[in-house]
């Protein structure tokens, strides 16, 4: 029998599992799948992104209670099942309605996961004494979530020669793994107190708690941020295809976005020490708005290119250091995965309205047209939120073990 240090310790390469399971290796050619099924247009694709999306809106909050309530552990095994069914939907799915239904579960599925896993991991370093290591070990962690699904996704144009089916039925083996493994996690221990004051609390009282520990306007600022570049993601092979860049090129294009991502994650922690809440968050709004603009305004393909795969790394790269940067703020709070879904929420709310306006600016304009409304818009939303996470930065107080 293993002792429970062990076992905890266990708990980061079954972690990089559940990552690795939770990469979705058809993403390189999921817009242009769209597009192979009978009636499915670029507004089209806005429909079913905009559904999905504000289906994992609707359940972010009540999966992430549900989550602290619970447990984390069961939370994730059902974050995999969804994920299973999500896979079989599109495997299965002969209509525009049908591939509603496999984005759905896909979205039930990351909104059980986001927040739980972050917080899961958490309790376990924290059981282990590593808790400052978080975004240290987690970087290290994530990128070799990313590292390993990079192969496959490579193959996926290649698995598409044989069949638009085999990219899916590969992942259903992956995602398979991936539920076995979340079943044998080890639940880390908390402490009579915890579990009581978790008993105790009401949802009103968790988001008095984020408010007083002033977490929110790092959820909007992340969760605008990841809306908008969701929808960026959700039109990139249908752009490339639009482009008449082979699907072929479409996974290497991926693949180096996502080596490059694994690349950035392995010095999460020393970024982190590096960089202020401040500076970081004005880097990325600078960044990804200048990406964006330049996806409406430039006609050469090897820029579009170029700048899909410069975001999909950064997007990626940057994400423990997000997740690290927000922990700091509510590391006293006993509702971590509450609190992680309510930037997830945001995520998915914007992402909803981002996906559909930018498919019908495509529908009625163009591609270019599209993503150059969708910078502006980024923008105007952004800017004010970064302006009140300044004004927080210099005069938010220390605030330790608030108790609700």
């Amino acid at each position: 029998m293993q002792s429970l240090t062990a076992r905890l310790n266990a708990n980061i390469w079954k972690y990089a599992v559940l990552l690795i399971s939770n990469k979705r290796i058809f993403v390189a050619i999921l817009g242009a799948y769209y597009l192979t099924v009978p009636g499915v247009t670029p507004e089209g694709i806005g429909v079913i992104l905009l559904v999905a999306s504000f289906s994992g809106f609707l359940f972010e909050i009540p999966s992430g209670y549900l989550s602290d309530k619970l447990g984390h552990k069961p939370t994730l095994i059902l974050s995999r099942i969804f994920m299973l069914f999500s896979t079989l939907g599109f495997i299965l799915a002969d209509s525009q309605n049908g591939l509603i239904v496999a984005a759905v579960f896909m979205s039930l599925s990351q909104a059980f996961h986001s927040g739980t896993g972050s917080a899961f991991m958490h309790e376990t370093l924290k059981g282990l004494g590593r808790e400052e290591e978080y975004a240290q070990v987690m970087g290290k962690v994530s990128a070799i979530g990313f590292a390993v699904p990079v192969v496959f996704m490579v193959l996926t144009p290649f698995l598409v020669g044989v069949s638009y089916k085999a990219p899916f039925l590969l992942s259903l083996v992956v995602d398979a793994s991936g539920l076995i493994v979340a079943l044998l996690l080890t639940v880390p221990p908390v402490t009579p107190l915890h579990v009581e004051e978790i008993g105790n609390t009401n949802f009103l009282q968790v988001m008095r708690e984020g408010w007083r520990f002033g977490f929110f306007r790092y959820a909007l600022f992340f969760g605008l941020t990841s809306g908008v570049l969701f929808a960026v993601g959700g039109f990139r092979a249908a752009y490339q295809a639009f482009l008449e860049i082979p699907v072929i090129y479409f996974g290497i294009f991926f693949g180096i976005g996502r080596a490059l991502a694994s690349l950035l994650l392995l010095y999460s922690g020393r970024m982190k020490k590096t960089l202020s809440r401040g500076v970081y968050c004005g880097v990325g709004l600078a960044g990804y708005a200048v990406g964006i603009l330049f996806l409406g305004l430039s006609s050469t393909t090897w820029v579009i290119v170029v700048v899909f795969i410069i975001i999909n790394a950064y997007q990626w790269g940057m994400s423990q250091v997000n997740t690290g940067f927000m922990l700091d703020v509510i590391t006293e709070s006993k509702f971590k995965a509450t609190l992680l879904s309510v930037r997830a929420q945001v995520d998915e709310l914007v992402a909803a309205l981002a996906s559909y306006g930018l498919g019908l600016a495509i529908g009625y304009f163009s591609y270019r047209t599209g993503f150059m409304l969708l910078a502006l818009g980024y923008l105007l939303l952004a800017v004010p939120v970064y302006i009140y996470i300044l004004r927080g930065e210099r005069s938010r107080p220390k605030v330790e073990n608030v108790q609700v």
